[in-house]
């Protein structure tokens, strides 16, 4: 391939001064394979632009717009912009045609915005043909400056002593139950601390909350929270887990919390801080269904006062959602929508057609595989996003 980089940023300065504007691509990289008359040829190009010059509010449709401008007047958009998340961040991908005859011309462009530009990586060629593996060099991706993500799982089952060392080549952490799972009899988890940190585990630490039919007043729900805080401490010292571990509250239920519920969670999260653990809460982080369609992390957020509590989010629509994806390079918890979640539930098993009905990467009976589980004894699970490889800090001391 040959450099021509410095002769696209001349390029683009000439034609910006002979129409007097500002507005123009940094061009960062041009790189190109042959002459653009002949079938073989294709070209690489990185290029910038300020967010500020484009008005239009929403994220996706101002890099649908780039996307179209970066592919110059004279390509014709091909099918409808989608969006893919790409080390961390959330792209949005058009593809686009130029006909010059005899040839076709084709191009993929990705564009997405960090800080206050937005950042666009262009693939085109005479073959359509071409397009998907020099395209493929965006899966290489990376940016300086970004935090590392770690990918674990967590499901209500324990998968067996056997498995551990098969699921720990694909995940860093795994979800740790303290008492029984939602629609479980029993809690199958216990008692295997030591063999899943022996493993190489880090781990999310789970206690299973109360349903708001449950809780019947608002003073019965915070003595109830209280009694629930203990139990979870309670439960927390005798697997082992050290002081200042993160213990994460299961709220199933999402939309704005009622009061009882409020009283239930804030009860709870004061009890656990109280006798010297933290406090986390996994919820929704998608917007609910109700009237106002409230997002719960947002609406626990903003009522929590100044308690330090982490927040674990669900969202596994697809995008922001990748998709039952297990890589070594899982998107950033912000991505999900919620700056302030430390982790992110990015898919379930099953799959929720409600919501994921357009992710890819789910087995044709909806549930979510860890690879390399073996089609003997496959084990679903739920996949998360961490920037710490022991998100609940519950690997012990010694």
């Amino acid at each position: 391939m040959f450099d021509e980089t410095d002769s696209a940023r001349e390029s683009i300065r000439s034609r910006a001064a002979a129409l007097h504007t500002s507005s123009v691509f940094d061009v960062l990289l041009s790189l190109g394979f042959g002459d653009d008359t002949e079938r073989e040829w294709f070209s690489v190009g990185v290029e910038t632009f300020p967010r500020s010059k484009i008005s239009i509010t929403d994220s996706s449709a101002a890099k649908a717009k780039i996307n179209i401008l970066a592919a110059g007047a004279r390509a014709s958009l091909a099918g409808t912009p989608r969006e893919t998340t790409i080390a961390g961040q959330v792209f949005t991908v058009s593809e686009f045609e130029q006909s010059e005859p005899p040839l076709l011309k084709h191009a993929r462009v990705y564009t997405t915005i960090r800080g206050d530009k937005f950042v666009t990586f262009s693939f085109s060629a005479n073959s359509a043909a071409k397009i998907d593996p020099i395209a493929e060099s965006m899966q290489s991706l990376e940016f300086s400056g970004t935090m590392s993500s770690y990918l674990g799982f967590d499901r209500n089952e324990y998968p067996g002593d056997d498995a551990l060392r098969e699921l720990r080549k694909v995940f860093d952490y795994t979800g740790y139950w303290l008492n029984n799972s939602p629609g479980s009899a029993s809690n199958m988890w216990a008692g295997k601390r030591e063999k899943v940190e022996g493993a190489g585990f880090g781990f999310l630490v789970l206690f299973n909350g109360r349903l708001y039919a449950e809780l019947k007043s608002v003073d019965g729900a915070t003595k109830l929270g209280q009694s629930d805080g203990r139990s979870a401490v309670t439960a927390a010292k005798r697997e082992g887990f050290p002081a200042s571990t993160i213990i994460f509250l299961d709220q199933e239920q999402g939309g704005r919390m009622l009061t009882e519920q409020k009283a239930y969670i804030f009860a709870w999260v004061d009890e656990v801080v109280r006798s010297g653990y933290r406090a986390g809460v996994y919820c929704s982080g998608m917007r609910g269904t109700d009237k106002d369609r409230v997002i719960t992390a947002e609406n626990i957020h903003q009522n929590a006062g100044n308690r330090d509590i982490t927040y674990w989010v669900t969202n596994d629509a697809c995008p922001p959602a990748p998709g039952c994806v297990a890589t070594t390079r899982p998107p950033q918890s912000s991505v999900s929508g919620m700056s302030f979640a430390e982790i992110w539930q990015f898919a379930q098993s099953p799959r929720r057609k409600d919501v994921a009905a357009s992710c890819s990467g789910y087995d044709t009976d909806e549930n979510c595989y860890a690879p390399g589980s073996g089609a003997a004894k496959r084990f679903h699970v739920d996949l998360n996003s961490a920037s710490s490889a022991d998100p609940s800090h519950g690997r012990s001391s010694k």
